[in-house]
């Protein structure tokens, strides 16, 4: 009987708490959401006259390295939504790495990028390939940030 009755209990829970759990296309979302964010926040807490800052001339600057960033969310949502590789382009990175290119070029990928997570036919391998990018470049902006005295937005 009380295995009948722990039984019955998992077989109520179990759905109820598989229901709560995310799906994997909402859980990418929401990684994509949240480095989006702290992207565009880490944008927000620089200077402009910061945005040329490089810790070594060999590495991109601040702006260029989020410029890049914007540029992948276009290359990696664009191959999700076409379903195949697209051409990469440097277009955000190459208009400019003052503040105001950057943080337009910025915004208009993540809006772009955005409404591609929630297609339904986007390919789910890009997209996650994008949060991994997004998620790595944010790894270099933590560490300039922390070079200029600021404090990271997902600290």
């Amino acid at each position: 009987m009380l295995v009948l009755s722990i039984g019955c209990v998992l077989a109520v829970a179990m759905p109820a708490r598989a229901q709560q759990a995310p799906t994997p296309a909402a859980a990418a979302k929401a990684g994509f959401d949240e480095v989006a964010g702290w992207l565009a926040k880490s944008a927000d807490l620089v200077p402009a006259e910061k945005f040329t800052y490089k810790p070594v001339n060999t590495v991109r600057s601040f702006g260029e390295v989020l410029a890049h960033a914007a540029d992948g969310m276009h290359w990696y949502c664009a191959s999700a939504k076409a379903g195949k590789d697209v051409q990469w382009s440097d277009a955000v990175e190459k208009a400019g790495a003052t503040k105001a290119q950057v943080v337009a070029g910025l915004k208009k990928a993540t809006a772009d990028c955005g409404a591609v997570y929630a297609a339904p036919s986007a390919r789910f391998d890009r997209l996650l390939a994008n949060v991994a990018h997004l998620n790595l470049h944010y790894g270099n902006v933590i560490t300039y940030l922390r070079m200029m005295g600021l404090k990271p937005p997902s600290s």
